[in-house]
């Protein structure tokens, strides 16, 4: 059986989280740059964003990190998110493909239990359900 692809998130299938201000270790990295991750691959022809994450290292659009994220002050290099995401927990393997300004960045198999995260301006990535607790709550209501 074909898992199901998932291409956006909104307030019919999803709910709204914000992120518990985990610092991430990042830098520019100018090069092109193809990535093996265990959830998926990316691959970007120019400069981004490097995460240096204990699980390994991904990258980010530079126009989407530095949207999605502010520095820390007393840090260089770290940054946190200061962004609202959307976010739904899988209950079987689901297909994403993530696009950025119209190029394919990256396609992923997202297993059942993980989180399905999408950024403001609609990048699709994922979370186990472990990353995701560590990283989010659910934003409170106004």
């Amino acid at each position: 059986m074909k898992a199901q692809t998932i291409t956006h998130l909104d307030k019919s299938n999803s709910e709204i989280f914000v992120s518990k201000g985990r610092p991430k270790h990042a830098i520019i990295r100018w090069e092109p740059r193809d990535y093996e991750l265990s959830w998926g691959s990316q691959s970007f022809d120019g400069p981004h964003v490097v995460v240096i994450d204990p699980n390994g290292e991904y990258g980010v659009d530079l126009e989407v990190f530095f949207t999605t994220h502010k520095p820390l002050p007393d840090r260089q290099d770290y940054y946190v998110k200061r962004v609202s995401v959307r976010a739904l927990q899988v209950t079987e393997d689901t297909c994403i493909v993530t696009e950025v300004k119209g190029q394919k960045e990256m396609d992923a198999t997202v297993p059942a239990g993980a989180w399905i995260i999408q950024n403001p301006s609609g990048e699709l990535y994922y979370n186990s359900n472990e990353e995701f607790e560590k990283r989010y709550r659910r934003q409170r209501p106004e």
